[in-house]
C-alpha cells in the first residue's frame, strides 16, 4: 500500500464542514495559507492578506477546520497502530533522502516494504513491483500551491500518481480522501473527465488575466525586515507605474511578507502583454539588487 502526501511538510489551510468551501484568494484563485500570530489568512503568490472571519461566506456555517498533517506524523501513527503486528514501514520524503547511498538502499526499501509513505517525490521515477491500493492523504492539499497554475499541476500529478501504480498491468485501487470531494478538480479527476477541466481551466485564465492570454511576471523581493521588504516593493511598483502611460498593466503588490528561512518575502504580480519592455526601464535596478528575483510565468 503507498499512502501519498503532496510534500513532507504540510502547508495549513481551511475548509467550511458545512459546504465544503475552501478559502482561496479573490486575486489569484488559489488557496490561502492559515499564518498564527494574529491569525489570519495569506496569499503566498500576492500577498494578500486578511483576518479569518468566524463564519463562512458562502453558506454562513460557522463549522471552519483547519487541516494540517505531515508524513512523520503519518509514520508515528502507523508504527503506534501496528506496534504489534509483522509489518514494515517506510517513509519516502526528502528527509529520509538525504544522499546517494540512502537513494540507492530506498529501491531496495520500495519493492519490501508493506506500507509506503510517500510525497511527490515518489511519482516519478520508480516502478512498483506490487501496489495493492494508493491512498492519497488529503488531496486538496495538491490545490495549495502558490501557483496559478496550481489546478493543473493537481491533476498532472494525481493523474501521474494513478499511472504508476498501474504500470504494470496491477489490478491497482485507488482512493482519494478529501475534505472537499465535490471541489470541481477532484470530480473531474476521479471522473477521468480531461476535456471539462482544461474548457474551465481555460476559461478561469481568461477570466483572471493569466497565461495564455496574457504575459505575468513576479518580482519578489527578500530582506530581513519586514517594513524594508514591504518599503522596497512598494517603491518598485510606484517607479514601473510611472512608465504605464497608458495605464494597460495590472500591478498586485504584496500588502504583506511570508517568511522562509528567517527572511521575509514580498512580491509584485505584474500582468498584461509586453512586460519585458516594461521591465526593460528598470533593468539595472534589476541586475544590481540581488534580493530581487524576475519570475517569469
Amino acid at each position: 500500500m503507498l499512502l501519498y502526501l503532496n510534500k513532507r511538510g504540510a502547508f495549513s489551510s481551511m475548509i467550511c464542514e458545512d459546504c465544503q468551501f475552501l478559502f482561496e484568494c479573490p486575486n489569484c484563485d488559489i488557496s490561502l495559507w492559515v499564518h498564527h500570530n494574529p491569525e489570519h489568512f495569506l496569499c503566498h503568490l500576492c500577498q494578500h492578506s486578511y483576518r479569518i472571519p468566524s463564519a463562512c461566506p458562502k453558506c454562513h456555517g460557522v463549522h471552519l477546520r483547519s487541516i494540517w498533517v505531515g508524513t512523520q506524523q503519518i509514520e508515528n501513527v502507523l508504527e503506534t497502530y501496528f506496534q504489534w503486528k509483522s509489518v514494515s514501514l517506510y517513509r519516502f520524503d526528502s528527509d529520509s533522502m538525504k544522499n546517494i547511498s540512502s537513494k540507492k538502499a530506498a529501491l531496495w526499501e520500495l519493492n519490501n516494504a508493506d506500507i509506503i509513505i510517500g510525497t511527490k517525490m515518489i511519482t516519478t521515477g520508480f516502478d512498483f513491483e506490487k501496489i495493492g491500493l494508493i491512498w492519497v492523504i488529503l488531496a486538496e492539499w495538491e490545490l495549495g500551491y502558490a501557483s496559478y497554475d496550481a489546478e493543473e499541476t493537481a491533476y498532472s500529478n494525481l493523474k501521474q500518481l494513478i499511472w504508476r501504480g498501474n504500470r504494470k498491468s496491477q489490478d491497482t485501487k485507488i482512493i482519494l480522501q478529501s475534505f472537499i470531494p465535490k471541489n470541481p478538480t477532484i470530480e473531474r479527476l476521479t471522473q477521468h473527465n480531461f476535456k471539462d477541466f482544461i474548457t474551465e481551466t481555460l476559461k478561469e485564465r481568461k477570466e483572471y488575466l493569466y497565461p495564455p492570454y496574457t504575459e505575468m511576471v513576479r518580482l519578489e523581493y527578500r530582506h530581513k525586515e519586514s517594513i524594508k521588504a514591504l518599503e522596497y516593493i512598494k517603491k518598485l511598483e510606484t517607479k514601473l507605474k510611472e512608465f504605464d502611460t497608458d495605464e494597460k498593466y495590472n500591478f498586485l503588490c504584496g500588502t504583506s511578507t511570508f517568511r522562509k528561512n528567517n527572511t521575509h518575502h514580498v512580491s509584485l504580480i505584474i500582468k498584461w502583454d509586453h512586460i519585458r519592455e516594461l521591465l526593460q526601464n528598470i533593468h539595472k535596478t534589476i541586475l544590481s539588487e540581488r534580493n530581487l528575483s524576475v519570475i517569469f510565468a
